[in-house]
């Protein structure tokens, strides 16, 4: 048993170490690289950026700097992945459940339970002084869009993607609406081991491996 334990260890340990892997890094030419990732500013907001994790991750805090409420709108704000624009917002409702199950000696049980529904709101709110984060969409769907090893600039990069956000001091967005445009790029790809992924992790780094 000990012996199987032991191969099968080994075996994971080798598998890992062949699995194609790549690390990608993210770069910005005007937004600001701080101690916790990129991160923008301007009088009203401040926006920090983390792209790590597998397949990378557009992850975003939204802090509110002002004494009064800041309100965005989802549907017109989006994640744009090679000027292919992906709205935050999605007109759906998801139901989510909670069940129990009672069980009397000599029956299979009796499953009870309730659900709601939950509806994503198309404006958002950040009070004063507080923050919001989104993590929805992944910066890559498969390892085939990270294949290419190398280092890039903006025009010849594989994935240019944008953090495009409107927002208003008013929830009906009557007056004065703002817009956010914030833009990164992939400027460098190279092989790694997957087992020692972890050892380059950091806020403008991911990864992409072949299976994963």
């Amino acid at each position: 048993m000990k012996l199987g334990i032991l191969s099968a260890a080994i075996y994971a340990i080798f598998s890992s170490s062949c699995t194609p892997c790549k690390l990608v890094t993210v770069t910005s030419e005007n937004i600001p690289l701080k101690t916790n990732g990129y991160e923008f500013e301007n009088d009203s907001i401040r926006i920090n950026y983390r792209f790590w994790g597998s397949k990378g991750k557009m992850e975003f805090d939204v802090y509110n700097k002002t004494n009064i409420p800041l309100y965005f709108d989802w549907k017109i704000s989006a994640y744009i992945p090679n000027d292919k624009m992906v709205s935050y917002y999605e007109d759906l409702t998801n139901l989510e459940g909670i069940y129990y199950t009672y069980r009397h000696a000599g029956t299979n049980g009796i499953n009870t339970g309730k659900t709601a529904a939950k509806h994503q709101e198309r404006i958002g709110v950040v009070p004063p002084h507080s923050l919001i984060t989104n993590s929805q969409y992944k910066l890559v769907k498969k390892y085939a869009e990270v294949k290419q090893s190398g280092t890039f600039e903006k025009i010849n990069t594989p994935l240019r993607f944008r953090n495009y956000l409107t927002l208003s001091t008013n929830e009906k967005f009557e007056g004065k609406v703002s817009t956010i445009d914030n833009i990164f790029f992939v400027s460098k790809i190279k092989k790694v081991s997957f087992s020692k992924t972890f050892k380059y992790k950091g806020p403008t780094n991911f990864f992409a491996s072949f299976g994963y």
